[in-house]
């Protein structure tokens, strides 16, 4: 993985749920224990750390997640909906549209 320029922030992707799909997050997420009793908590929890995070030079990019998007991703690959597979189906959906970007940027 190449490193980006001293002055160039690192960016990283952050699984935004949605405020009506949080209950059914905690409904299916192997680690709802370790996770807020409610979407505004969760919010406001995300965002303190994004700020910190900018502290760090790095961008925390939002990544809008649909629920039954990533339930289905995580059952197609045999895999629990939890931190990890949360922070794993984000990095395939910016690397998606990475690639999709990168195609728009080609000059023929």
């Amino acid at each position: 993985m190449s490193q980006a320029p001293k002055d160039q922030p690192q960016v990283a992707g952050l699984c935004w749920i949605r405020p009506e799909q949080w209950d059914r997050l905690l409904e299916v997420a192997e680690d709802s224990d370790r996770l807020e009793s409610s979407w505004e908590e969760w919010e406001a929890k995300s965002l303190e750390m994004i700020e910190v995070f900018a502290t760090r030079n790095i961008l925390i990019e939002k990544v809008d997640v649909d629920l039954e998007a990533l339930i289905t991703w995580c059952q197609d690959k045999g895999k629990p909906v939890n931190a990890s597979t949360r922070a794993e189906y984000v990095t395939a959906l910016m690397m998606e549209q990475k690639k999709l970007d990168a195609g728009k940027l080609v000059k023929h």
